[in-house]
């Protein structure tokens, strides 16, 4: 739309030039020139001079007017920014004003989250999500079957995968939910959940399927024992431990102490270590602390220590272990490092070694999970994903970054923009997440929402193999290899030459087995058994000691040689029955 004010002075300026041009009076030019100039020419020139020099005059006058109209305006709302005037394609354009109409990006889409994970369900909780726990039950196709939620109110949510709720339990502890760990029991359909509070109270609660008729099942949940009562440091870490067919439950406060207890509810034992266990190691009593490592034996409640390699004197702040091999850990330093961690050994010798480093600029506080090849990690405001899988990263352990998505990003696949907008203030809570260990995530999306998702991300099978073929004992067992097949092929050299009979030729033709008379009939030539057992060699199996006997000669009226025993019998003949009482000199 054209500028009113522009528009306004060039009808100004158009009538102050044709005004100064018709009010110059041509005689008075004319005699002028007469006097001053005799050539007309130079009259024309002259003219035209005054004419651009009055032009020049009014066109500074214009400018002055607009740049003091345009000041006023700006003034007017507030704005007291600087106009630079530039001259573009004859045009005057205002340089703040092009700034102003530039657009802002306000998000953008990102697909890296939906294409890599699948939606599963979602579910809005009344209060914020504070821990995340998968229960061991499994349905016809060996997938999780409900996953508890615990919340800033001390309830407990179970819903299913298609997100329905089955359960929403009120706990006696109003404190939030903070560590939550679950475990099958002995009987069928039934488990044991176990709840630590912010205040320290440590509940146990039964989780059962009842029927309902013939096909139908409801799950129920109902508290069965108390641990610890409340009114004490906040519970960080539960985790369970079998020995046989007894179970106990290990526990750490805030303070880094570590309390046993058995499943009925008393306690075993404690033990306060020197640095703070971050995470234990399961069925192996095995723990990664913010120093080092440390090891639990249970026969006498005795915690052995040791410092991490490479760790630096830098403090850990997260641990998780790795889904596929048990004995790698990834954490996060006090120092902004994201480290890989190998921990071998038992609870008498075990040694804990950091083997890579990787400066990560991430915001605090942060949550780690683990699936197959993957790593997850989870603050207030994104997700980011790891690849631990790849064989180039197996050998340096630096974990690979794939992508990063931001948690208003995965909610906007399920949640409309205007929904999203209602909560202006966001609540900062403690990010949580939990995996099965396999391809199932159940994030904390903030807030009061939880979602569910199943990995799409490909899986290296080939992580435990790579270690093998690049280590020394690969090039042994080939050495071993290569040495048995260079004696056997050499053995088979020389027994094909020769005999391996232990008699020589001569001894075998003139002598007679034990048992027989001198006139039976001999052995047949060397040459021709040593021919034998080489073709037997070349079928793949070996000679007898002697060959079979010659047939006898078509010239020979006796087929066999005298004396012959009478007593002696074919196979055919055989009727396994002892020989005749008559001697064999009398005829009957």
């Amino acid at each position: 739309m054209a500028n009113p004010h522009k528009s306004r002075f060039f009808l100004f300026f158009f009538f102050i030039c044709h005004f100064i041009f018709i009010s110059t009076p041509f005689p008075t030019v004319l005699a002028n020139a007469k006097h001053e100039f005799n050539d007309p020419h130079e009259v024309l020139l002259h003219k035209l001079e005054e004419l651009v020099k009055n032009l020049s005059e009014v066109v500074s006058r214009l400018e002055t007017k607009v740049l003091k109209e345009y000041s006023k305006i700006d003034d007017g709302v507030g704005i007291k920014d600087e106009i630079s005037l530039i001259k573009y394609d004859g045009r005057m354009k205002n340089q703040g004003d092009e700034e102003k109409k530039k657009g802002v990006s306000v998000t953008k889409y990102s697909p890296f989250w939906s294409e890599r994970f699948r939606f599963m369900s979602a579910l809005k909780l009344g209060s914020a999500a504070t821990c995340i726990n998968i229960l061991p039950f499994r349905d016809y196709e060996g997938f999780s079957k409900y996953v508890g939620v615990g919340d800033e109110r001390g309830r407990v949510y179970v819903f299913l995968r298609n997100g329905d709720v089955v359960v929403e339990f009120y706990t006696e502890c109003e404190s939030p939910v903070v560590a939550m760990v679950s475990y099958m029991s002995v009987y069928k359909n039934e488990s044991f959940v176990v709840t630590g509070h912010r205040n320290g109270a440590i509940l146990m609660h039964k989780v059962y399927e009842r029927l309902n008729g013939e096909e139908l099942s409801s799950l129920v949940m109902e508290t069965v024992g108390k641990f610890v009562e409340g009114n004490r440091l906040p519970i960080t870490t539960l985790e369970v431990h079998h020995v046989g067919r007894m179970r106990y439950i290990l526990c750490t406060d805030l303070s880094g102490k570590v309390q046993v207890f058995r499943e009925e509810g008393t306690l075993y034992g404690s033990a306060m270590p020197r640095s703070r266990p971050l995470v234990f190691l399961k069925q192996r009593l095995l723990f990664l602390t913010e120093t080092g490592a440390g090891s639990l034996d249970l026969r006498n409640m005795r915690i052995k220590e040791s410092e991490c390699e490479g760790l630096n004197h830098s403090l850990a702040q997260n641990y998780v272990f790795g889904a596929t091999k048990r004995s790698k850990a990834y954490g996060f330093t006090s120092d902004g490092d994201l480290i890989h961690v190998l921990l071998l050994g038992d609870i008498m010798n075990f040694k804990c070694r950091v083997r890579s480093k990787k400066k990560l600029e991430i915001n605090e506080p942060l949550a780690f999970q683990a699936i197959k090849g993957y790593l997850i990690i989870v603050n207030t405001e994104k997700v980011f994903v790891f690849n631990v899988s790849t064989p180039h990263y197996v050998r340096a352990g630096v974990p690979r970054l794939l992508f990063s998505a931001s948690l208003d990003e995965i909610k906007s696949s399920f949640l409309t923009y205007q929904v999203m907008d209602t909560n202006k203030e966001r609540v900062q809570v403690m990010p949580v997440i939990a995996s099965d260990r396999e391809s199932l995530i159940v994030l904390g999306l903030g807030g009061e929402y939880v979602g569910m998702y199943r990995s799409n991300l490909p899986v290296l099978k080939g992580e435990s193999n790579t270690m093998l073929w690049t280590s020394p004992v690969l090039f042994f067992i080939l050495f071993l290899f290569g040495a048995w097949q260079f004696f056997a092929k050499k053995k088979e050299a020389f027994t094909s030459w020769g005999t391996d009979d232990p008699f020589s030729s001569s001894s075998a033709t003139n002598s007679a087995p034990l048992g027989s008379n001198t006139g039976e009939r001999p052995f047949i030539d060397s040459s021709s058994r040593s021919s034998d057992m080489v073709d037997l060699r070349s079928n793949g199996l070996r000679g007898r000691r002697y060959a079979s006997p010659s047939r006898p000669n078509s010239a020979d009226p006796i087929s066999r040689p005298a004396p012959v025993d009478p007593n002696y019998r074919a196979a055919p003949e055989l009727n396994y029955r002892g020989s005749t009482l008559e001697p064999t000199g009398f005829s009957k």
